[in-house]
């Protein structure tokens, strides 16, 4: 083996020209490999981050359905949830009563989504995703924001607090500078019409980790969200009035309309205070009641280093065991669309790299063909003096590996030099959709140890592949042909 390492390298350093070719053509693949993995994987990280410190936690609990749900609504219809109610947890006490006997549960809390139109008056509309919240545990929960002016919502407080970059977006949309204190008009939609609220501006704020994508959010009182959503509680219960009421509501209406009319026991209907009972409004009021109970979301955030896919499992298992109609979903299903953006781009940068290598193994072998036809007396005397097919093809494949492994290694040491470099520097992300995608504003790779292993996967693929067409041509060479050729 170490005579064939020798004469491998003697031949790499004989044809220095065809092997810088190769060479570089591996250094430049395996450095933008190494960059661009890079830049995905700490991408992901930073969107995984965002969400998870500022929205879904670790892990939400959210109700069954045959539809797709994140944070924010029916994953079919878009945000919020438009035309497709996002379902409520059911037995919702139970449910938090498994929450909280998770040994490494840190915080919870609980949460209704929705949207709705600001109306700015004659200055137009704008469109805002709203969480409700209950903002005591939400905020201990998710110590996710900074105040700069105002101050948070306070439990049974109604009010609203938006982010100071969606204040200046309106402001630039619409010409509309809203202002602590102002009333804001909310208007939302639903199958069960129009419902329309006011609350006060409390709190302007920012986020301490960037988010971008999630600047569209503000946050409501949970009552004013479910009055929006119109999440109201049906009475089924037995009404009971009174006799003279109950007369009134069994006449017939001639004996209503007539002139000498009675109610019950000699009591004219004129006798009846029609106003109090037509302004009654105490069943009306029954049947419009906010359900205080209900939730959309249920999110959790567990101790650091816990297992959450196996927190997840435990808890589906449980859920089932206790029939209990609710599901577990992990950060990344929380967040929805929005957070996949990240692996499909990274998914399709993979497509571009793999492509680009078949690519670059191609011109390796055309390279490697030509230098075998131009080493077709070299292999024939050696097979003349003796050496057997195994030989010539352990030193092909020798000098192909040793080719992309050293040039290989020196693209990677170039691509860690490189991520060093744009992590000291960082690049600044001013396009919304990069925003979204990279889930920062100034991006910052990290050194990655997958990365690294990654890469020299792909290095060991191009040397494998490239050499097996070369070398099936060197043993086609015979001893004859050398001797012709000289």
């Amino acid at each position: 083996m170490g005579t064939i390492l020798k004469i491998a390298i003697r031949n790499l350093t004989q044809h220095k020209v065809k092997s810088l070719i190769v060479g570089a053509l591996i250094t430049l693949g395996i450095t933008l490999t190494f960059i661009g993995n890079s830049l995905f994987e700490s991408a992901s990280e930073g969107v995984k981050r965002g969400y998870s410190e500022n929205f879904t936690g670790d892990i939400m609990i959210q109700g069954t359905s045959d539809k797709k749900f994140s944070l924010f609504g029916s994953e079919d219809f878009g945000f919020g949830g438009v035309g497709e109610p996002t379902p409520v947890i059911q037995k919702y006490d139970q449910v938090l009563e498994t929450i909280r006997a998770l040994p490494q549960m840190k915080a919870f809390t609980s949460q209704v989504a929705g949207f709705a139109i600001l109306n700015l008056e004659a200055r137009g509309q704008a469109f805002n995703l709203l969480f409700g919240i209950e903002p005591e545990s939400y905020f201990e929960t998710f110590q996710s924001i900074k105040i700069l002016e105002g101050r948070m919502l306070a439990n049974g407080e109604n009010g609203i607090m938006m982010s100071r970059k969606r204040l200046n977006q309106i402001a630039k949309d619409n010409k509309a500078v809203l202002k602590l204190g102002d009333e804001i008009l909310l208007n939302a939609f639903s199958d069960k019409g129009v419902k329309v609220r006011a609350v006060p501006l409390v709190g302007i704020y920012e986020y301490i980790v960037p988010t971008q994508a999630l600047e569209v959010v503000s946050f409501v009182d949970v009552q004013t969200m479910r009055s929006l959503n119109a999440m109201t509680v049906g009475s089924k219960d037995e009404v009971k009035v009174d006799d003279s009421t109950q007369a009134l509501l069994d006449m017939g209406s001639d004996d209503f309309f007539g002139e000498e009319s009675t109610v019950g026991a000699g009591k004219t209907a004129g006798a009846v205070n029609l106003d109090g009972i037509l302004g009654d409004k105490s069943i009306r009021n029954t049947l419009q009641t906010i359900d205080n109970g209900s939730w959309h979301n249920l999110l959790v955030r567990l101790q650091p280093g816990s297992d959450v896919n196996g927190t997840l499992a435990a808890l589906n298992k449980t859920f089932a065991a206790n029939e209990l109609p609710v599901k577990a979903v992990g950060w990344k299903e929380a967040a929805g669309t929005t957070a996949a953006l990240t692996d499909v781009a990274q998914i399709i940068f993979n497509i571009v790299i793999i492509i680009l290598a078949v690519v670059a193994v191609i011109i390796i072998i055309n390279t490697l063909v030509i230098s075998v036809m131009e080493r077709t007396s070299e292999i024939g005397t050696m097979r003349a003096l003796g050496a057997q097919k195994p030989f010539i093809r352990e030193l092909f494949i020798a000098e192909t590996i040793l080719l992309a492994g050293f040039f290989g290694l020196i693209g990677i040491i170039i691509g860690s030099l490189a991520v060093v470099g744009i992590n000291i520097v960082g690049i600044k992300i001013d396009n919304d959709f990069l925003q979204v995608l990279f889930g920062s504003t100034n991006l910052k790779p990290n050194l990655s140890l997958n990365q690294m292993l990654l890469s020299l996967g792909y290095t060991f693929f191009i040397g494998m592949v490239s050499w097996i067409y070369p070398v099936s041509i060197a043993l086609k060479v015979s001893p004859l042909k050398a001797i012709a050729t000289e």
